[in-house]
């Protein structure tokens, strides 16, 4: 086998998905063949068609319970932390994402896909920001090179939406509504915030064409984000 392709379906307010995302990158350095594995990113929108609001609100109608909502708050907040990501998920915003997910199409297509990834990951789980405000999502692209007249012209238009779609349908095709979700060359599955170990051992599986079987771990679904990794 020459090369991995790894595409990764995720969505920019689902906190497992930056903690998959960072414990992928922390299996790579110990892999072998990083050299030889090329990462896509694929859109998904968890909750299309919804106004933003506070992941708080929503999270409380669905536990029920301050106190169990703030526990769980504070258990992926531990997760984060122990792959070196700062959460502070008491004041995140929740909504449709397609806007922000057009602009990581855009971004991509700059070479600088995974830079406004994580642009919008730690604005909207470290840094709190209003990530569903134009203003911001204008700044946050400004800062990782984009242009301000091509963010424009995506905001003001239709840009990507089919591309970011696709995706969407390409997961929805597999039966999946849950994100982190890992394709390895088109065949090993793995979701959820995996340990190490689990990310290490398909990527050896898949240099050598026999992988594992589907693994499944916490995920973030249209219902909400599981609580165990």
């Amino acid at each position: 086998m020459n090369r991995i392709i790894i595409e990764i379906w995720s969505d920019l307010v689902c906190p497992w998905c930056w903690i998959g995302k960072r414990k992928l990158e922390q299996a790579l350095t110990t892999f072998e063949h990083a050299d030889r594995v090329q990462v896509e990113h694929r859109a998904f929108r968890l909750m299309p068609g919804l106004g933003a609001q506070p992941s708080r609100t929503m999270l409380l109608a669905r536990l029920g319970s301050p106190q169990r909502a703030d526990e769980m708050l504070a258990h992926v907040e531990a997760e984060a932390a122990k792959v070196g990501l700062a959460y502070r998920l008491a004041d995140t915003w929740i909504g449709d994402t397609v806007d922000l997910h057009r602009l990581v199409k855009l971004a991509a297509s700059r070479g600088v896909g995974d830079a406004a990834i994580e642009r919008f990951y730690r604005a909207g789980f470290t840094d709190n920001e209003a990530v569903f405000e134009p203003a911001t999502q204008v700044r946050l692209m400004r800062e990782v090179g984009l242009e301000r007249n091509e963010i424009d012209t995506v905001l003001t238009t239709d840009a990507y939406a089919a591309e970011v779609e696709q995706d969407q349908q390409a997961l929805l095709a597999r039966g999946q509504q849950g994100v982190p979700f890992f394709l390895i060359n088109g065949r090993q599955a793995v979701s959820g915030g995996q340990p190490l170990a689990v990310f290490l051992q398909a990527l050896q599986g898949a240099w050598a064409s026999q992988g594992p079987a589907t693994a499944d771990v916490a995920v973030c679904s249209p219902a909400g984000c599981d609580v165990t990794p």
